[in-house]
């Protein structure tokens, strides 16, 4: 086709057990360079990888649900309220905290490893975006916030709706996260040029430029405290930038310190279908 902007990993034509990547350059002369490059340990390096972090994700779960269980047990008892029931709800916070790593670790393995499906269905964005702003109001709670909606409910999109939530849902709890009380959040759902467009509008701390290349790597944190303090896992820009990934869709980043930030998912206009 005389793209080649993307490279290409094939099986090894001598051994289908080495996969190659092969990228072609054009240059002078209507030219073509081609660099073939073994994978093959890099691939099954990050195999080990992502393995690893299902297996223990998973079986961090049911300890951890014992733990939750008993704590509860212990909160509704009489006779440790009082003395111990600081201690108590501070090691719950920590376990509903480990709760959510684990969660959003899985989730984040998952869409790693999982082939996108090919069946993806018409996704009512609109009414998707209603719940997660209802979610937000009730996150902000003392904080007040000022959570506004602009969407267009007529469009849709084709795609994995659970996949799409778990993105959005990060953007718009993250904006919530790091919004000074009585700060303003729009969420907003239109068409655009480029195509559908999400965006998440906040009057936030804003992230430093130098920042944004690494912001959605796993654990990433650009003040580790302050994500910690307001319950952050590190882990929800991860997800969005995959999410997006299996959606041929890109995310756009635009913040200034200080001033707020605006996080966008832009979706190819061929992901447009009747609602």
């Amino acid at each position: 086709s005389g793209n080649y902007e993307q490279a290409v990993e094939i099986p090894s034509p001598v051994d289908e057990s080495i996969t190659l990547q092969i990228r072609i350059i054009p240059y002078a002369g209507n030219r073509r360079l081609l660099i073939a490059r073994d994978m093959t340990r890099i691939q099954k390096m990050q195999r080990t990888r992502q393995d690893f972090v299902a297996n223990v994700s998973h079986e961090l779960r049911t300890p951890l649900t014992v733990i939750s269980g008993y704590l509860e047990t212990l909160l509704d008892a009489p006779e440790c309220r009082g003395e111990f029931e600081p201690q108590l709800h501070s090691m719950q916070t920590q376990t509903r905290r480990m709760n959510r790593i684990v969660e959003d670790l899985m989730l984040l393995s998952r869409l790693e490893s999982e082939k996108p499906r090919v069946d993806a269905d018409p996704v009512q964005v609109g009414r998707m975006i209603e719940s997660i702003v209802l979610q937000a109001r009730e996150l902000s709670g003392l904080e007040h916030q000022i959570i506004e909606a602009d969407v267009d409910g007529d469009l849709c999109i084709e795609g994995r709706e659970s996949e799409l939530y778990s993105a959005f849902s990060n953007l718009v709890f993250n904006a919530v996260r790091y919004t000074p009380a009585g700060g303003r959040i729009k969420v907003s759902w239109h068409d655009s040029e480029n195509g559908p467009r999400f965006a998440v509008t906040d009057s936030g701390v804003g992230v430093e430029a130098h920042h944004i290349p690494r912001i959605t790597g796993r654990f990433y944190r650009v003040d580790a405290g302050r994500s910690r303090a307001r319950g952050g896992t590190g882990l929800g820009l991860a997800i969005v930038k995959h999410v997006l990934l299996r959606h041929q869709s890109a995310l756009e980043i635009d913040s200034e310190p200080g001033v707020g930030s605006t996080f966008s998912c832009v979706f190819a206009p061929e992901h447009r279908v009747a609602c």
